[in-house]
């Protein structure tokens, strides 16, 4: 069984999967493959991550307009609140111990390619 500690810690990095994964689906790419070209620039490595790897290529394969974004965001966020469930804490007190600063960090690595437009807003 895992410690506290070590549910702590999981619970920790799946936020912040989720949060770079929310920012990335935030910028609404219009080209999909593109989506992976950013992941590229995560430190948290999430490009070398076999399970979002292959997810989004399968889902850009597939033709989804958001290469699996939505699903994996959806997925990272629940993992989170699942491990803070277990702990019996909010996932608010887990967010709260990360350094803003960090998370201003995350959030910038996840900017477009100089080359991407976005999907146009309706009018």
């Amino acid at each position: 069984m895992l410690s506290e500690t070590e549910i702590q810690e999981r619970a920790k990095y799946c936020y912040l999967v989720y949060y770079q994964l929310s920012c990335l689906q935030a910028l609404e790419l219009a080209n999909p493959a593109h989506y992976l070209k950013v992941l590229e620039k995560s430190s948290l490595c999430l490009i070398e991550d076999e399970f979002i790897l292959l997810t989004m290529e399968d889902e850009f394969r597939m033709g989804s307009p958001d290469c699996g974004l939505s699903y994996l965001t959806s997925l990272y966020e629940g993992f989170a609140h699942a491990y803070c469930e277990v702990m019996e804490k909010q996932l608010t007190s887990i967010r709260d111990q990360i350094p803003a600063d960090f998370l201003k960090k995350l959030a910038a690595e996840m900017e477009p390619p100089e080359t991407e437009d976005r999907i146009p807003e309706p009018e």
